[in-house]
């Protein structure tokens, strides 16, 4: 059962399409990957599915509903914004009654319900605490609670675990597969691939507002199998990345961290041509690596996820 379908979406603003002709569907109970350069369009996609933003033609639906019947669908939806939507001057328990009141969510199930999420997100003991003394992380943390509060269908997280430190991000990563398997359809848009490798069932790369790919994290990588990678600790100058690229049969070179980053047709083919050209640079290292998330994502788009 599909529990979101997108069939053609666009989003124009003036002469810009910023979203075009998209369709995909999500399927119930999955963690469905959205990943893309900044610009290319998803933040876009995702306040149309979310009735936040007006669609310019084509047909989403959500749990069913129609995306302009705004009402219905927000009563069975839940958003992690990226901006934090917590009032820092009450505490985590009134931010939570606050919020399902809107929801019209009774105040018993709100306390039951509050008080099962903060343990789990490790904040019960500072649920008394003001917002404003709480640290980025925890209050990322509670904003996820936020959204979960009246017992969505969906939950839409827009890039959560952005700035948190990697136990946070483990922590919010846990909680994620927890409400996952209770049953929790997850639509998650990200900048950390091994975020998107780990959590995600399937994934769909956009860029400059259209999908380019669709697939599991497993057969994306697979697809990706023909082409060889290699990593060459060198030494960066000017030219480098220019020099390697004018080699026929390497489609990408990239440098991050004292290591250059050949994607190549062929590598048995290639390699005694890319040792020339590079022959007057002292080479430190060079070795064959298995293509990683991050790798398809470069491969389709030429750009890296935080471009």
């Amino acid at each position: 059962m599909n529990i979101v379908e997108v069939d053609g979406l666009v989003k124009q603003f003036g002469m810009l399409t910023a979203v075009d002709e998209i369709s995909f569907d999500i399927k119930k109970g999955e963690i469905f990957g959205f990943l893309g350069p900044n610009g290319a369009g998803k933040s876009t996609t995702v306040n149309m599915l979310t009735c936040q933003l007006r669609k310019s033609s084509g047909n989403a639906r959500v749990c069913g509903i129609d995306i302009k019947n705004a009402k219905e669908i927000r009563e069975k939806i839940g958003v992690v914004p990226q901006e934090l939507s917590l009032n820092d001057l009450l505490t985590a328990s009134q931010n939570l009654y606050l919020y399902g009141s809107l929801y019209n969510v009774p105040r018993n199930v709100i306390k039951e319900k509050s008080d099962e999420l903060l343990d789990a997100m490790g904040l019960l003991k500072r649920k008394d605490d003001l917002v404003k003394n709480y640290s980025g992380g925890m209050k990322q943390r509670l904003n996820v609670i936020l959204a979960l509060l009246h017992k969505p269908d969906v939950l839409f997280m827009d890039e959560p675990t952005t700035g948190m430190d990697p136990q946070a991000r483990r922590m919010i990563w846990d909680f994620i597969k927890r409400i996952n398997a209770e049953g929790m359809t997850i639509f998650l848009t990200t900048h950390y691939m091994e975020e998107a490798d780990y959590l995600c069932n399937r994934i769909a790369i956009i860029d400059e507002g259209k999908i380019q790919a669709i697939d599991t994290p497993r057969n994306l990588k697979r697809k990706l199998k023909g082409q060889d990678i290699l990593e060459i600790q060198i030494e960066f100058d000017e030219r480098l990345i220019e020099d390697v690229e004018s080699v026929d049969g390497v489609t990408k070179a990239l440098y991050d961290k004292g290591m250059l980053k050949l994607y190549i047709d062929d590598r048995d083919k290639l390699l005694l041509d890319i040792a020339t050209k590079l022959s007057n640079r002292p080479i430190k290292s060079i070795s064959s690596v298995e293509p990683t998330l991050e790798d398809v994502f470069i491969s389709i788009t030429g750009k890296r996820l935080r471009d």
